[in-house]
Order: structure tokens, then sequence, then C-alpha cells
């Protein structure tokens, strides 16, 4: 079966299932997750796919359903979700602006009667520099607005320079508030953007604290080189890969307009075979595939994805950002189709992760209009493996992307070197790194 006429017959399907006493919440989830697989995987140009969706759209409408989930607001889309992927897939790394030539790990701390600043990292882009920072602040009632007050006060008494002498304008845009209770804290997490001379990059920039006198300097130097080289990705092919991802989910809520809309272990069940059945039939997925005798995904027990978020929720909440515990890499993958740079990789005790930026790199907000873009795993000096667990992300015009993997199960503090890899669903690529204990 062609995709299109495989997409057109499961919305035939959906809308003779169509009832007012039937939740169409878990169906208009099932035809949008073919839609954005088969976008994803190149087998469906987008525009085709949302031409598809936008007439199911309007039959469901048509028919009286104009105030179900998918209908009510536009849902059925592969926004968000494979939107714009293959595109940025096709146009390749050219005119890339966010790609890291210089990482290095700052930990500079500028304290102020009313909050730290910590500046984490220092990262070199053709767009400038990138400093990182964090700044704490007391919240001692815990009933504190997320008011940035205090956060630009204590940026406005930090100065920064560097080599030759030019200052540069400290211009904070936060991007993240945390408020943490039990420490009666609050926090703000973001970027400054610093426009260096065109012509020669600094050597190094110095941040001082005006009122403390406090000052710290964090020096650019260029990337080491690292051992790199291509690996095979995970699964033999593409859709293998994508349903792999896909199957770890085992039931899905979404709250919209002060309601829940929910599909349990078996609409998920559903979701997932849908999508499967509709890659076989257009020949994207192998009959003789492992992935398919595989127990269910509903079979499997949810308490270790519940344990691998709660510890590493814990363990970057605990941690300070301590630069001996952090190296700046700028490592490039040697991927053909994809732009990878591992930016830095952290040690802290046993949590150990690294920074990837990647493109393309778009970003589905909710199952099952997933896009697994990146995936990264290792493999430690003693032969012990582990899962890089998806933190902290932030997207670039041009589908350009940066974030956080710590790795699964935790690393034992006696291991002093791991090969990360990074996969797409096409290729992968590893790199050979010594962990800074």
């Amino acid at each position: 079966m062609d995709p299109e006429g495989c997409l057109r017959s499961l919305t035939a399907e959906a809308l003779r299932w169509a009832h007012p006493d039937r939740p169409l919440f878990p169906v208009s989830l099932g035809v949008m997750a073919v839609a954005n697989a088969f976008v994803m995987l190149g087998l469906l140009p987008e525009p085709l796919a949302e031409a598809i969706l936008a007439e199911h759209r309007s039959e469901l409408e048509r028919q009286g359903f104009g105030d179900s989930w998918g209908v009510t607001k536009g849902e059925l889309t592969v926004r968000p979700g494979a939107h714009g992927f293959w595109q940025s897939r096709t146009a390749g790394p050219a005119g890339l602006r966010e790609v890291p030539v210089v990482v290095a790990a700052a930990g500079v701390r500028c304290p102020n009667p009313g909050a730290e600043v910590c500046f984490e990292w220092v990262k070199l882009t053709s767009t400038g520099l990138r400093v990182s920072f964090q700044v704490t602040a007391a919240d001692p009632d815990g009933i504190s607005p997320p008011a940035d007050a205090a956060m630009r006060r204590a940026m406005s008494e930090i100065s920064v320079t560097d080599d030759t002498g030019h200052s540069y304008e400290v211009v904070a845009e936060p991007t993240s508030w945390s408020r943490f209770q039990e420490r009666q804290e609050q926090e703000w997490r973001g970027e400054l953007l610093l426009d260096p001379d065109p012509l020669r990059p600094p050597a190094w920039l110095e941040f001082t604290a005006a009122r403390a006198g406090a000052s710290g300097r964090v020096a650019l130097l260029p990337p080491a080189p690292v051992p790199v080289g291509t690996s095979e990705p995970r699964w033999p092919t593409p859709a293998e890969c994508y349903l792999a991802d896909l199957a770890t989910v085992t039931s899905y809520s979404i709250s919209t307009s002060g309601s829940e809309s929910t599909a349990g272990p078996e609409d998920t069940a559903e979701i997932v075979a849908k999508v499967a059945d509709s890659l076989l039939a257009v020949g994207a997925l192998p009959v003789t595939s492992t992935l398919l005798h595989e127990p269910p995904a509903d079979r499997k027990p949810a308490w270790p994805l519940h344990l691998v978020n709660r510890w590493g929720s814990r363990a970057r909440t605990a941690a300070r950002f301590e630069p001996g515990e952090h190296r700046g890499l700028a490592v490039r993958l040697p991927l053909e189709h994809a732009t990878a740079v591992i930016e830095s990789v952290s040690a802290q005790g046993e949590l150990v992760g690294v920074q990837l930026y990647g493109h393309p790199w778009v970003w589905g907000e909710y199952w099952p209009m997933i896009a697994p873009c990146f995936r990264v795993s290792a493999t430690d000096d003693a032969g012990n493996e582990y899962t890089g667990t998806p933190g902290d992300w932030r997207g670039f015009p041009g589908d350009e992307g940066t974030g956080s993997f710590f790795f699964w199960p935790p690393v034992p503090t006696a291991r002093t070197s791991m090969r990360v890899t990074v996969s797409t669903l096409w290729e992968a690529a590893w790199a050979e790194l010594d962990l800074p204990r």
C-alpha cells in the first residue's frame, strides 16, 4: 500500500468509528501518530499529510464532532512532532548558526546581597558567545511571585571583559524559573549572548562582581582532539528505531479547558499497533523484525521509568556546579545526514551526562507525536552499558537544538572513560570521552 492511501484508509476507518457515545481521543491520536511517523520517516510529504488530516477534521466537524478533542482547536496535525524535520534534514548543515566551536566550563560565582550568580558554561558559536547562568535568591515565605527583579539587580552589578580589554553589555534573559520550598530558594536559569570581535575571538573572559569584588577568568581554548567514529543504529531500519521509542509509553493524558482526555494501557497499545501495522503495510517495517516479537509495551512494568526520572531529578537538583566536574569538548561526530556535537561531559559523583548540540532537532510536545531526532547511549571502560535520559532542551531557529542527557543506571565513580554513541533513526556515531573525575 502507498503511504497516502494507507493514511486515508485510517481516516475513513476513524470516521466510521466516530459516534457521540464513543471516545474520539484515542482514535484521533492513532491517526495523528501514523501521519507523524510517515512524515518523520520521509514516507509522506508533510504538506500532503497535513492536507489529509485537515480533510478529516473538516469531515468530523460536518458530522457534529466540533466539540471533541482533535477538532476543537485544530489538533489533528503533525504540529508539534515531525513538523519541519524532513525539510531541515534535506537542507543539511549549510547556514547553521549555533554549532559549538569552543566550549568551556566556567563555574564562576559572583555573590550579591540579594542573589548569587553562577556562570556555568561559555560557548562560542557563529552568533557570538553564549554564557549560561544560574541565579539563586532567598524565598523565605515560599509565596514570592516569579518576578525577576532580584535576578536582574544581581546581573546589573556584574561586568564582563576579555583579553583585549573589551567590555560586554550584560543583558540576561531567563528561560526558566523554579521554586524550592525545602531550601526556601528560588532559581532562574538562562543565557547571556555576548557579541565578540568577529575578526578574533577572545582568549578568555573575566566576570567581576562590582560590590563583592569577586572575579573569575574563563579560558577559551581550542577543543582537544577526541577519537570519533561511526557505528550502526540500535535497530536495522529507521522504522524499527521509531517504533521502539513510540512503544515506551503505556498511558497518556492531555488536559484541555479544565477537562482531561486519557488514553489508557489498552488505548496506547492500540495506537502503537496501528503505527506498526501501517509501517508494515507500506513496507517500511520488515516482517522479520525482532521488535515484533518482544512483549507488548503495556505488559512491561512502569516503575523503572519512574525510578529513572525521580533519581535524575533529585541528583540534578542536589548538584552544584564545580568546574572540575565538567569539561568542554565541542566534539563533532561523523554523521552523514545530521549534525551532532558533544558540547561537554560532566561527572558529578555517580551522575554522569553530556550536553549535545544537534540538527535537525525538532521536538514533539506530547505522545504519540514523537520526534526521536537523537538518542544517546554509552559503554564505560569496564563494559557496562548505559542509556542517555533526556533532560533540559532548548531550540533555535532553523531546527537547531541543544539538550542534556544523563546516563542510567548511575555510573560508578571508579569509571574514568566512556564511549558515547549518538544515534538518529538512520545512523550512529561515537566518541571516546575521558570523564572529569
